[in-house]
């Protein structure tokens, strides 16, 4: 994700924090329907804020989706160079923490 768009989300996220809490502000100064509607408003921005959320994240990653496939098929032997010492380096934890002691020449 490109600075600029991180920045534009937590400007997004910064400006409706502030609204929920504002709306919250608002709910403690008042008492019975006006209450509950300024409790309705910030309900409201924090669906509002949740949905921008899940909508950002679905768009990340289908663009790093897009772009794993695309480094996967231009480097396929780095890839599965990659994965193979992944794979080993997980082994190697876990035969650690399973107390299997190393094979001779580790």
């Amino acid at each position: 994700m490109p600075k600029t768009s991180i920045q534009k989300l937590n400007k997004t996220i910064q400006d409706l924090v502030a609204e929920v809490a504002d709306n919250l502000r608002d709910a403690t100064d008042k008492t019975g329907e006006e209450a509950q509607e300024a409790l309705q408003n910030a309900s409201a921005a924090l669906s509002r804020a949740a949905h921008h959320l899940a909508e950002q994240a679905r768009e990340t990653g289908a663009g790093l989706a897009q772009r794993t496939r695309e480094e996967v098929q231009e480097h396929p032997w780095a890839t599965a160079a990659l994965i193979a010492s992944a794979a080993a380096l997980i082994g190697l934890v876990a035969a650690r923490r399973l107390g299997i002691p190393p094979a001779a020449g580790e």
